[in-house]
């Protein structure tokens, strides 16, 4: 848990800086991708009218597979510039940040993850892995034979 201590930031900044385990996350292992490292952070909170400000960033390698050629994958994730106002509540003596910290390196999560930028994927007819040979398949892999029966519907 990423917490810190009211009355000690009333004195001063505080500087955060750990790890958290990889379960942090809460990522599944049914889940697209996991985590294959502990999620590291390096936070500055400081006092701010009206509450605290949370700045810094942090960091977790996630593993997974190639959304395009299904190879195994490990990439680290940064979440940089984070920048969090928190409300201050009148009683509290701790603030636990971890589900505000969790979001943000959650939202730095890639919507496919990738092998490589320019990553050719598998062949449509004969499942070959384009990165590593051409394709054996006769004429344009997918192409026409894909959408032709679409051209035999009366619309």
């Amino acid at each position: 848990m990423i917490k810190f201590s009211v009355a000690r930031l009333d004195k001063e900044p505080i500087e955060l800086a750990g790890s958290e385990p990889a379960e942090f996350l809460g990522l599944a292992s049914g889940d697209v991708y996991s985590a294959a490292s502990s999620v590291d952070y390096d936070l500055l909170v400081s006092r701010v009218s009206g509450g605290a400000l949370v700045s810094g960033s942090c960091r977790v390698t996630i593993a997974g597979e190639c959304g395009r050629c299904l190879a195994p994958v490990e990439r680290e994730i940064a979440a940089e510039n984070i920048e969090l106002f928190i409300a201050l509540p009148q009683t509290a003596e701790e603030i636990d940040i971890s589900e505000d910290i969790r979001s943000e390196v959650l939202l730095e999560l890639p919507m496919i993850l990738l092998c490589k930028e320019d990553c050719r994927g598998l062949c449509p007819r004969c499942g070959a892995d384009l990165n590593r040979c051409k394709c054996g398949c006769s004429g344009t892999p997918g192409g026409a034979l894909a959408w032709g029966e679409l051209d035999k519907l009366n619309l």
